[in-house]
């Protein structure tokens, strides 16, 4: 009688200590929800156990370029170091970076020194036995989102310039960098949006094989790909018609089919040509169906800034062991959950914080986070304690 009381108070703890969801979003809560446990319901009836030896990682958000010329600050590389102790404690075996065009073009503003950390980073990486991801897709545009001076340089940007610098931009990041992984292009309609170039299925395919044509790859697996909200004639002329190592997958919104049947579709297009298939990025995007006739999914901050707020924890947590059984199941090589920060902290939705911008919503995530990786041992969410468990060694 007293072990049951005890599991009982246990219960009654945790379902009083969950915030409640705010009544303007309970009708996305509920939809978010029932496409988790349909899609956990599918993975739980056909996969039978088998884990595929996957290179799990989440985003090194410390070192990401778009936060500008900050990145480039002795307390920024502090902060990067700190980040990387406590994301090993996850557990994870890779970190993943966004380089971004056109930071290391040597007209850009201050590259010697992106370029120098960028050197700095991947020697550290390897001291610790980790693999490198570097993704060098363009930068965004909107301040809530990026601190990177790049409109001026977009400006007068035609394809065919493009072609070149991004060329030349994976051959630095080979022989200078030298990460493990490069991902070259992906998420063709956000990047549309941000260099205002025309990111057709052709376009796109000939960018990708014109940086490829004759390049020394030195080791490095290459590869491109877009997300599961994007047309799958991209990963389909991708595989089909250029020589990448790997097609990249972005997972976010699961509205639609944007889940399960698109990343089936796409790992049965990598598997008829041949190509490993990766995770690039993922995380659960707080959408309604009809948010996503908007802007693109990733520029998009005030969508973004939804995930900050503990209440979606619980999701957040479904989410992650989805994925997780995803990956295992499609035998994907690499994965990488993209917000960490959410494997330290959220924010409480309030009458105060549920009307701050996307941005001040942003530096209240990071110094939650922060407050809690300050820790020792680190606190972890829900989410985060999830992540560790599943990806922990046997």
């Amino acid at each position: 009688m007293l072990r049951w009381s005890v599991v009982a108070i246990a219960l009654l703890i945790a379902l009083t200590t969950q915030p409640p969801v705010p009544p303007e979003y309970a009708d996305l809560y509920a939809l978010l929800e029932s496409k988790l446990k349909t899609a956990e319901s599918y993975l739980t009836a056909r996969w039978e156990g088998t884990k595929h030896p996957v290179v799990f990682s989440t985003e090194l958000l410390a070192a990401n370029s778009n936060q500008g010329e900050r990145v480039l600050t002795e307390r920024a590389w502090e902060s990067i170091l700190f980040n990387l102790n406590r994301i090993q404690l996850l557990g994870v075996r890779a970190v993943k970076v966004a380089v971004k065009y056109p930071i290391l073009m040597p007209q850009f503003p201050r590259s010697a020194e992106y370029l120098a950390l960028y050197k700095k980073l991947g020697d550290e990486l390897r001291r610790r036995n980790l693999k490198f991801l570097v993704q060098m897709t363009p930068g965004f545009k909107p301040s809530a989102l990026s601190a990177l001076p790049v409109e001026p340089y977009y400006a007068n940007l035609t394809l065919e310039r493009y072609k070149r610098e991004k060329r030349q931009m994976a051959e630095i990041i080979i022989r200078e960098i030298r990460p493990d992984y490069l991902t070259i292009e992906n998420e063709p309609k956000t990047a549309q949006e941000n260099t205002g170039l025309p990111f057709t299925v052709q376009n796109f395919t000939e960018i990708v094989q014109y940086i490829l044509n004759g390049l020394e790859r030195a080791g490095v697996l290459i590869g491109a790909g877009a997300g599961t909200w994007d047309n799958l004639a991209y990963p389909e002329s991708l595989a089909r018609s250029t020589s990448v190592d790997y097609i990249d997958i972005h997972i976010y919104p699961i509205n639609f089919d944007f889940l399960i049947d698109r990343a089936l579709q796409i790992a049965e297009i990598a598997r008829r040509y041949n190509k490993k298939l990766f995770l690039g990025e993922a995380w659960l995007y707080k959408t309604r169906d009809a948010e996503l006739f908007g802007p693109p999914v990733a520029a998009a901050p005030g969508l973004y800034a939804r995930d900050v707020f503990s209440f979606w924890e619980p999701l957040d947590v479904k989410f992650v062991e989805t994925v997780w059984k995803l990956v295992h199941y499609l035998k994907i090589d690499f994965a990488s959950l993209f917000w960490m920060r959410y494997f330290f902290g959220y924010v409480e939705h309030t009458e105060r914080t549920k009307t701050l911008s996307p941005a001040e919503l942003f530096q209240l995530a990071n110094l939650e986070a922060a407050k809690n990786m300050l820790q020792d041992p680190p606190k972890l969410t829900q989410t985060g304690l999830t992540f560790q468990r599943l990806i922990a060694k046997p």
